[in-house]
């Protein structure tokens, strides 16, 4: 199985925080993994991983948000995973309004329905963001933490967001992604 991670960060050194830990978890469960900057992902490459995650990216890092880059995620039928800023990118490309709003730390998230990435009703997560979406079709709310849409799924593919990083609490979310889906 090959796993490609897509790097949104500006900063190199912001991998280390961001990128490295979904590989690390990959890595001590026997999956291979792919590192590639946003600037340089091609459909080819979408399409010859077996799925895709889209990692985080430091607070004042924003520059993947101007980029016309992500419209290929349209195209792409492989399982993709948005974490961070990675759920702002499946949230705009999807056509969600992003607003400014600041949550960092962890709290409480309710599962609204079952799904593959999760099978608990309420865990604790870890936040750090400084903007959330309005999540309108075709992405739909798996989990909320209060009344913010914090997990998403695209209604008809394998695509899914986490603003959260479950990278730093939950990793069986990235671990349940990458084996469980087909």
């Amino acid at each position: 199985m090959k796993v490609l991670l897509m790097s949104l960060c500006s900063d190199p050194l912001s991998d280390l925080e961001f990128v490295k830990p979904v590989e690390d978890i990959l890595r001590n469960h026997g999956i291979s993994s792919l590192i590639k900057h946003y600037s340089k992902i091609s459909l080819r490459d979408l399409n010859s991983a077996d799925k895709v995650i889209i990692c985080g990216s430091a607070l004042s890092d924003n520059a993947f948000l101007e980029s016309g880059s992500f419209e290929i995620l349209k195209e792409s039928d492989n399982p993709i995973l948005g974490i961070g800023s990675g759920f702002h990118i499946i949230a705009r490309v999807f056509g969600c309004n992003l607003f400014n709003k600041i949550r960092i730390g962890v709290f409480r998230v309710r599962s609204l329905s079952e799904n593959i990435l999760l099978d608990k009703k309420c865990f604790y997560a870890y936040f750090m963001t400084k903007k959330v979406a309005e999540i309108i079709r075709p992405l739909k709310i798996l989990a909320k933490s209060g009344e913010l849409g914090c997990m998403i799924k695209h209604e008809h593919k394998d695509i899914y967001g986490c603003l959260f990083h479950p990278e730093v609490m939950n990793a069986e979310i990235i671990l349940n992604f990458v084996l469980k889906l087909s």
